[in-house]
């Protein structure tokens, strides 16, 4: 296996990774965890009984990985992104009721207004929900080889569901970071990389408001803080821009040892709660496109549900980018 095959593996492994273990205690403060787990959680457990996700099985995802696996099976169905096919497969999945976990309203929202006919604009519909951009870890994949590519192609996929200025830079710059982490263009164990990479994820943000949470996360890394003191800064609730910096900052402040960026993420919850799935799943995703599957632990990936099928589905969107890699190479020949 090559390392860029590892790669996608991880980046979906990780991704489901984090959000299937982060469901267990989304929504629950640190003193609400502690008394009932006696102290951060390092594995499969049962969801708190305070959870959204109370009732489900400890090994299962939530509809957050559901709808990238839905983008996932229509790229590698149609070897493109194509929003039609997409729109239309999450149209079947939203009729399907008895399939869904706890989806995020705002999706099934917007699904509902489209499919009667309304635009999200002329319902006057707007979400800065972070389940907005998680899909795009996809196209930060299929795109993997241009960033620009991947940018806009997040963007597309977003804002179809999730309608507002966040999600339009939010989608783009996780693309781009996921993109970069695959090429292995920076060396993140040397603290001004990792800053140039951030500065590099910034500029592909239209509007400045939103650099300057990419400026928040680059003066933490600087001063070395602690997790506390970035969710004290940064936020963890579901808002995109608290959900998707902290998770930077996760990833990026533990470089050395990626483990403990993920259970760092996943007991990311504070002394008011946060959408621990959510930020779960981006910093598995990180760590899995920079480093590989191997890097997560076998008793894991082996008691993850449905685990054996999204390594298959990374496998063959491996195998298509490689193809589209090739005819590039023979074009440019």
């Amino acid at each position: 296996m090559s390392t860029l095959e590892s790669k996608f593996i991880g980046t979906i492994i990780g991704s489901a990774l984090g959000d299937a273990i982060g469901k267990c205690v989304e929504e629950i403060t640190i003193k609400e965890v502690y008394d009932f787990y006696g102290g951060p959680i390092e594995g499969f457990v049962e969801p708190h009984p305070l959870s959204p996700a109370y009732g489900s099985t400890p090994h299962e995802v939530s509809d957050e990985t559901t709808i990238t696996l839905i983008l996932l099976e229509s790229i590698v169905s149609k070897k493109a992104i194509d929003p039609y096919d997409f729109y239309n497969r999450l149209l079947a999945w939203r009729q399907d009721e008895k399939i869904h976990r706890y989806p995020d309203p705002a999706l099934l929202t917007a699904l509902d207004l489209l499919s009667s006919g309304i635009s999200l604009e002329e319902a006057g519909f707007v979400s800065a929900s972070v389940e907005g951009i998680l899909r795009c870890i996809a196209v930060g994949m299929f795109h993997f080889y241009e960033p620009l590519l991947a940018s806009e192609g997040a963007r597309l996929v977003s804002i179809m569901t999730h309608r507002s200025p966040e999600v339009y830079d939010a989608s783009s710059m996780l693309a781009v970071f996921i993109s970069h982490l695959l090429r292995g263009d920076y060396d993140l164990s040397d603290l001004s990389q990792r800053l140039k990479l951030l500065e590099t994820v910034s500029s592909f943000a239209k509007y400045k408001k939103h650099k300057s949470y990419i400026d928040k996360v680059k003066d933490l890394l600087e001063r070395g803080a602690t997790l506390e003191e970035a969710i004290y800064t940064i936020g963890n609730s579901t808002y995109v821009f608290e959900a998707f910096p902290i998770s930077l900052f996760i990833f990026l402040s533990n470089i050395e040892n990626p483990m403990s960026a993920f259970w760092s993420a996943i007991n990311s919850y504070g002394d008011f709660g946060g959408d621990t799935d959510a930020i779960g799943y981006l910093v598995g995703a990180y760590i899995g496109a920079y480093w590989g599957e191997d890097v997560f632990p076998q008793y894991l990936i082996e008691n993850l549900e449905n685990s054996d099928y999204y390594i298959s589905l990374a496998q063959k969107l491996y195998s298509i980018v490689e193809q589209h890699i090739e005819r590039r190479l023979g074009d440019v020949l």
